[in-house]
């Protein structure tokens, strides 16, 4: 029995059916996480967060879900109904829809839709970054029977997972916060929404959690698992072909952290003066072919001159008072080459980082969006004030995950704050460098408490 239904589409709806499945989802994340958390907190103590923070993510997706249906019918609706689509094909002529499944949105394919199936949003079919959202989440989707509410709570689990590996990272290099690396990445308002629904944002953060979570155990703690490369693999394809300008930022944060880590095993001075100068050539060199060998794959991120080109028209496009009313920011026009691009490069940090402004919201949704950049830009001045620039500086650059946070950081807002210049956009592009940046913010307050002398048994090998 359906007792709401959006003007939208048919198909989005709330029903007798969903209440109770939302009950039994609910009752059963809870006691899943409680009986998870008794068998390995005693271990690892961080895990008595779980049943909580289980519990917290369905309720956000439950909320995300509620409340595009209320006030904002975007692309999440969008890619629902393309996933519904594809499993109708699936019933309707099943080699049709392994053909989309396997090999995506090929120009023949198009006429594999008909009015049994429905039709695809033509702006998602021709994108191919789109699509393959729509590819992973539809095998999942068959099993909630075309409701939208519990589709958006089977992909919240999605994007929790990955955030929880991550959680694991930090709260393992950094004993005893985890209650603090819990605020940061698990109940971080913007991350804790955005990464709850059926969007790309939900599986890009997600895969990075799991990238970083692989890379940790197979690189640093040399763990040299199947399980742990196939991971890495599989969350940079998905990242390459979803969002491809966060493995740009990632991957010299990942390396650096690999090079400062080799570093840091080395205690003699004079060996370290000899071989430092090698490590860095040899990170130059990994990153050039791992950069070249995707570059096919990631459009016109993979061409750096196309990049900026690209940036420069996105950011005037997005301007456009009469398409976004007073909802963007302007960093100055600049031109598309390099030197253009890093003359407003701290701008454009900054505003990947800390807008919008509390004077710039003048929407509620921008306005809670500002509260939390303000709470972020405090949050950095405290710590630099309690600890010193210098020794903000240099507690940073003596912990190589610190080093490695804070250049996926510094990196991201860089490209996003140059080429989103549109407040609604921003908030939901940045949520992938939050997570790095609070937890980062926490550990250097932690050390600045302790006289620098945290942590320091604490970090990998």
């Amino acid at each position: 029995m359906v007792i709401y239904q959006h003007w939208y589409d048919p198909a989005i709806n709330v029903s007798i059916f969903d209440i109770i499945f939302i009950i039994v989802i609910l009752l059963g994340a809870y006691l899943y996480g409680k009986s998870f958390a008794n068998r390995r907190a005693k271990a690892e103590p961080f895990y008595k967060y779980l049943p909580n923070v289980l519990l917290v993510k369905v309720l956000a997706g439950i909320t995300f879900a509620v409340i595009t249906m209320s006030f904002y019918p975007g692309d999440t609706f969008e890619y629902f109904k393309y996933i519904n689509r594809l499993n109708r094909m699936l019933f309707d002529n099943s080699s049709h829809y392994f053909d989309i499944m396997i090999n995506g949105n090929q120009k023949e394919y198009w006429s594999y839709f008909n009015q049994a199936t429905g039709y695809p949003a033509w702006y998602m079919w021709r994108d191919p970054n789109a699509i393959i959202v729509s590819r992973l989440l539809a095998p999942f989707m068959i099993l909630t029977y075309k409701s939208f509410i519990l589709s958006t709570v089977i992909t919240a689990m999605i994007g929790f997972s990955g955030l929880w590996k991550l959680y694991i990272v930090f709260c393992r290099i950094y004993p005893g916060m985890e209650k603090k690396f819990a605020i940061a990445i698990l109940y971080f308002p913007s991350i804790l929404f955005w990464s709850s629904g059926i969007l790309k944002d939900t599986l890009t953060i997600s895969a990075l959690g799991w990238f970083v979570y692989s890379f940790y155990n197979f690189a640093i703690l040399h763990k040299f698992k199947l399980k742990y490369l196939l991971a890495i693999v599989l969350a940079s394809f998905l990242i390459i072909n979803i969002k491809s300008y966060i493995f740009i930022a990632l991957i010299p944060g990942i390396l650096i952290w690999l090079l400062f880590n080799q570093l840091r095993k080395i205690k003699s001075g004079f060996i370290k003066f000899i071989v430092a100068p090698l490590l860095v050539v040899g990170f130059f060199g990994v990153f050039s072919i791992v950069m070249s060998s995707v570059a096919g794959s990631m459009g016109n991120y993979g061409d750096v001159d196309k990049s900026l080109q690209q940036a420069q028209v996105i950011q005037e496009d997005l301007q456009r008072s009469e398409q976004y009313g007073e909802n963007y920011y302007d960093i100055g026009k600049f031109e598309a080459t390099p030197m253009g691009v890093l003359r407003k490069a701290p701008i454009a940090i900054i505003s990947g980082i800390f807008r919008p402004f509390i004077w710039e919201a003048k929407t509620p949704f921008v306005l809670l969006a500002a509260l939390e950049s303000l709470f972020l830009m405090s949050m950095i001045i405290y710590c630099i004030f309690k600890t010193g620039f210098i020794q903000f500086g240099r507690n940073i650059l003596k912990d190589p995950m610190l080093i490695f946070a804070f250049s996926f950081v510094i990196i991201f807002s860089f490209g996003v704050g140059l080429a989103t210049a549109n407040f609604g956009a921003l908030v939901r592009y940045k949520i992938p460098m939050l997570p790095f940046f609070v937890a980062g913010l926490f550990v250097l307050l932690e050390k600045g408490k302790k006289g620098n002398r945290s942590f320091d048994s604490a970090q990998e090998p």
